[in-house]
């Protein structure tokens, strides 16, 4: 029986495979300017239900509504000192809106928090390692318990710390075996605690809170199936949205499909049965990855070759 009581939904609503439609899109042009987001590679919701982007390229954390009007940048400038922020690759807030993000560069501690409103507050998890250190970020997301959990690619391991940055414990190793670890990239928490964790060449893994092996799905399925996941988001339901690529490394996903279009997105239940998979409206627009609003909306950053932005799906 599932903790999570909310699990049941997916299953009895509708009899067929659901189908997501496109609600809205916004995007900059590359090169243009005025353009503020290069390189996009995390996205998050803060409290308020705004957009928040963790731009590489640009070396910035911006906000935006849900209609792409930019309100701001979270950092103070692109940099080393606290505060300032190196290529990030993550966002994500907590229980109160604070707003923490990854950095992937530099000798520093990896992690940043802001408040709600953007006032910075602390760094911590310094590179290295043993406990409580990190090396490369990835995914990250939040427990009931408000333990802030991140997997880190390099260490191949999840890490786990209370919601003052203080260490409290590691696992995983590396490894082929159910239960191991190669390249895990993203990261998950339902709400009944257990950590879904993706492996960039498959699959995704779902483990109890201290790291036991439950189940594995989503597995790589070259070369007319997904290749690459790159990242994964949950919903209130505890399913996962997983942002997948070709074996291009950057163009989307499953390929051969009778009406052309590559397959960027693929929804799995708490259990791990396929549901469904869809599209970026624009063929060229290829997946960054993706968060999922507590309505079940989901925002999906993308980049291309002339813009970059995201574009909102619903459940027809």
């Amino acid at each position: 029986e599932a903790a999570n009581k909310q699990l049941f939904a997916t299953v009895i609503i509708g009899s067929g495979e659901p189908v997501y439609k496109s609600a809205h899109s916004w995007s900059e042009k590359n090169g243009d300017p005025e353009t503020r987001i290069s390189g996009p590679h995390g996205i998050g919701l803060d409290k308020d239900g705004n957009i928040l982007i963790a731009a590489q390229g640009s070396s910035s954390v911006l906000r935006y509504s849900k209609t792409g009007e930019f309100m701001g940048r979270i950092d103070s400038g692109s940099g080393r000192k606290p505060g300032e922020v190196t290529e990030p690759r993550e966002v994500t807030t907590d229980a109160d809106g604070r707003i923490f993000v990854t950095d992937s560069k530099g000798d520093r501690p990896r992690v940043q928090v802001w408040s709600h409103k953007g006032k910075f507050q602390q760094i911590f998890a310094e590179k290295g390692r043993w406990q409580g250190m990190l090396l490369r970020a990835h995914g990250m997301d939040f427990d009931h318990h408000r333990r802030l959990f991140i997997v880190d690619v390099d260490n191949m391991a999840v890490k786990v710390y209370d919601t003052n940055g203080n260490s409290l414990y590691d696992w995983g190793e590396e490894g082929l075996a159910p239960g191991q670890f190669n390249a895990p990239h993203g990261l998950f928490v339902d709400r009944a605690g257990d950590v879904f964790v993706t492996g960039y060449y498959g699959p995704t893994q779902k483990f109890s809170p201290e790291g036991d092996f439950i189940t594995a799905f989503a597995h790589g399925d070259p070369p007319d199936g997904a290749v690459y996941f790159h990242s994964v988001a949950g919903d209130k339901w505890g399913n996962a949205y997983l942002s997948v690529r070709s074996k291009g490394g950057y163009d989307g996903a499953i390929q051969g499909l009778d009406e052309g279009k590559k397959i960027s997105i693929m929804k799995y239940n708490n259990n791990g049965t396929f549901i469904t998979s869809w599209s970026y409206t624009e063929p060229e627009h290829s997946e960054a990855e993706v968060a999922v609003a507590n309505d079940g909306t989901v925002y999906a950053l993308f980049n291309g070759p002339k813009d970059v932005g995201v574009e909102t799906f619903v459940q027809d």
